[in-house]
Formats: C-alpha cells, sequence, structure tokens
C-alpha cells in the first residue's frame, strides 16, 4: 500500500511494578538432575483478590526450549501473552545452562 505509515517501536523492557500477574497460573522451572528442564504449571490460588498459593495442575519436562513451549501452549491456553513470551525466555535460558553444564535460577518477569 502506498503511503502507508508503518510505525517504528522502539523495544523497552516493561518495570517490575507494571507488570501484571496471570489470573490463570504460574509456573516453576527447574533443572533435574542437570539432565532435563521441568517445568511446574500450578493454577491459582486466591483468598480476598489476591494470589497466595497454587496447586499443581501439570508437569512438563524436556531438554529443548522450544518442545516445551510448543507443548505448554497445547495443553494451557489461556495465559496471557505476556506470559508465555515470559516462558519462552526463561525455557531458552534453561536449556542453555542445560547445554552448558551451568546451574539455572528462574527470573522474574
Amino acid at each position: 500500500m502506498p503511503g502507508k505509515k508503518i510505525p517504528l517501536i522502539h523495544a523497552k523492557k516493561t518495570p517490575q511494578k507494571d507488570v501484571m500477574l496471570d489470573t490463570e497460573g504460574f509456573f516453576v522451572i527447574e533443572l533435574i538432575k542437570n539432565q532435563e528442564i521441568q517445568v511446574e504449571y500450578y493454577s491459582n490460588v486466591f483468598k480476598n483478590n489476591k494470589i497466595v498459593s497454587g496447586i499443581l495442575e501439570m508437569v512438563f519436562v524436556g531438554t529443548k526450549a522450544d518442545a516445551l513451549s510448543d507443548s505448554i501452549a497445547q495443553y494451557i491456553s489461556t495465559l496471557r501473552h505476556e506470559h508465555y513470551l515470559y516462558l519462552g525466555r526463561e525455557l531458552q535460558k534453561a536449556q542453555y545452562a542445560l547445554e552448558h553444564h551451568q546451574s539455572y535460577e528462574q527470573g522474574g518477569c
């Protein structure tokens, strides 16, 4: 389309104070015996409209971030878009740590 203006968006990280927690649930990512990545999915437990804990719903295991991401998206389809992006970043970090025999600690949003 001639004359159509395409916006140029400069990337910026969302400040931690502006991150919205996913009302559907949360994930815990760990390396298991430095042989695979384990991702636990918890549904949220609320008290007085605040998330106070979670109930373990599913456990995913694998060695590759892309396979884990695909499986999570297949089985848990109701997350906020930002949550999937966060998971992708964290799973890539976990895969790198696994492949390079390093420790991994899950980061915040």
